[in-house]
């Protein structure tokens, strides 16, 4: 994604922000962890090369839409811990970057018996 602006552009790679949303859904105690698909172990496997874990970025126009799949920890209220990854994911990665964020959809792929481990 680029900024442009009267001194220049501003790259910043879709890796960079795949990471703060890593970072952001990390630390959010009720998601037990990111979700990988199929698709994307397999191309981890061949490649070397993560995609992310179950994070999608695309541009759509000069705006981003932010795709997250994620494994929730059972007995939480998912719709609220997904409102709370929305908004923080949105409000962070706008902070950080100076992007604006058009959409973030979470994709709850599961759901997780065991106790979230502790988060850094």
């Amino acid at each position: 994604m680029s900024i442009q602006n009267v001194l220049g552009k501003i790259q910043i790679s879709d890796d960079v922000i795949s990471k703060i949303v890593g970072k952001i859904a990390n630390t959010t105690s009720e998601i037990s962890s990111m979700s990988t698909g199929l698709i994307e172990g397999v191309t981890k496997k061949w490649s070397g090369k993560s995609l992310q874990n179950g994070i999608d970025i695309r541009k759509v126009e000069s705006r981003l839409e932010i795709n997250v799949k994620v494994v929730i920890c059972y007995g939480t209220k998912v719709h609220e811990v997904c409102r709370e990854l929305q908004n923080n994911v949105r409000l962070h990665v706008e902070q950080l970057t100076g992007l604006t964020i058009d959409t973030v959809n979470v994709i709850v792929e599961g759901l997780s018996f065991n106790q979230p481990a502790a988060k850094l």
